[in-house]
């Protein structure tokens, strides 16, 4: 293996003390070895392997793509983990305003006859924005729905690949 040795220098602002040394760097210098030691704090050298030596592990097509899929099959868990419980959470949600919308139907319900136009009003304005409010969560739960079922489709391929490769998990 070949290897590449670069100079630094640090900087004068860094270091007063070497103000002058630094400043030069390696340009310049007619002195002796022992300068340069001198100067260690000054300069570094540094050697980089340009080829790397091979590995003991043979990385093969198969090995990398046997990575690959593993890497997408964890991917894939996570995501769908992830958007079960996002979607789960939203059909909770969504359940709790329906609910909250149904007893106030109920409420209207026993009240009609029992209520002067202001009060019916007020609770119309109560049940207009518990509507929304079903609507709302209605729509964030079929967005997360359709998500989740990217993910499910997403599995079963990420699952298919590793059949394929002979890497099930």
């Amino acid at each position: 293996a070949g290897y590449v040795f670069t100079f630094s220098c640090l900087s004068r602002h860094s270091f007063p003390v070497l103000n002058s040394s630094s400043r030069r760097c390696l340009s310049g210098w007619s002195g002796r070895w022992h300068q340069l030691v001198g100067m260690g704090l000054g300069v570094t050298l540094c050697a980089v392997p340009v080829i790397e030596k091979q590995s003991s592990i043979s990385l093969s097509n198969d090995a990398l793509i046997k990575r690959a899929v593993s890497l997408v099959t964890d991917s894939t868990s996570t995501l769908l983990s992830q958007t079960t419980y996002a979607l789960i959470e939203a059909l909770t949600e969504y359940t709790k305003a329906v609910y909250t919308l149904v007893s106030l139907y109920k409420q209207y319900a026993n009240l009609l006859g029992k209520m002067n136009s202001d009060e019916v009003d007020a609770v119309w304005q109560v049940i207009i924005g518990a509507r929304v409010e079903v609507t709302t969560k209605q729509q964030e739960y079929l967005r997360l729905e359709s998500s989740w079922m990217t993910a499910l489709r997403l599995s079963e391929m990420a699952a298919e690949a590793a059949y394929q490769t002979g890497k099930e998990q």
